[in-house]
């Protein structure tokens, strides 16, 4: 495939790209869910991602009749569970990838649903020198799948949201891409194809980002 347009900044999805956390994420949900005997499949949890802990808390139990105080504690039971087994880990190839962008000298930003010290934390301890920016859930009026999330993204890097390529890995993070007008590229990290199909771009690993990044950039 060849792509006449060259970008100029790569916006990063956090959960399920910078880190491999998701899989971490849905068992503390589900633990925390558990204690109100409800339960719920990966599948359905990883289309959530990208909106902040009380929208999915919310998604996820309002069709129970779940209220705000009952949501609540199950956002607190969830964050218990979540840092009792947090074990940060990384995607095969993700620090081969951001090398390269360093060396090209392409500015890099992370754009997620999470909440900010969570994120800075693993930024700071992991990727000090690689991101120039970071927006979360706590930076937004409107989280994803709206664009602002990723349009402050390029804000951040002084650059225009259509000279941005987003990686993420899930439905609503491409939509708020293709929203802000960034060129979007999904991993199948946690979801399968059928899930991804509004990217531009469809990918099976970050291997496979680097090469065509090389093309784009």
């Amino acid at each position: 495939m060849v792509f006449e347009k060259k970008y100029k900044g790569v916006l990063f999805d956090f959960d399920g790209v910078v880190i491999d956390s998701m899989h971490q994420h849905y068992d503390a949900w589900s633990k925390a869910f558990a204690e109100k005997n409800i339960t719920f499949t990966k599948e359905s949890f990883f289309q959530l991602e990208g909106q902040g802990l009380s929208t999915i808390a919310r998604m996820l139990g309002e069709p129970y009749g779940l209220k705000e105080k009952e949501l609540l504690d199950i956002i607190e039971a969830k964050a218990r569970h979540y840092y009792s087994f947090e074990k940060i880990q990384f995607y095969d190839s993700f620090f081969e990838l951001i090398d390269f962008l360093k060396n090209k000298h392409i500015p890099m930003a992370v754009v997620t649903g999470g909440n900010r010290d969570r994120v800075s934390n693993v930024i700071e301890n992991y990727f000090k020198d690689y991101f120039s920016a970071i927006v979360t859930i706590d930076d937004v009026k409107n989280g994803k799948p709206y664009p602002e999330p990723f349009t402050k993204g390029a804000e951040k890097l002084l650059l225009n949201p259509a000279d941005c390529i987003v990686i993420e890995n899930a439905p609503l993070g491409i939509k708020a891409g293709k929203a802000a007008g960034c060129f979007v590229i999904a991993v199948k990290t946690t979801l399968t194809e059928k899930y991804l199909n509004q990217a531009n771009l469809i990918l099976e690993n970050f291997q496979d980002v680097k090469i065509q990044l090389q093309k784009l950039i």
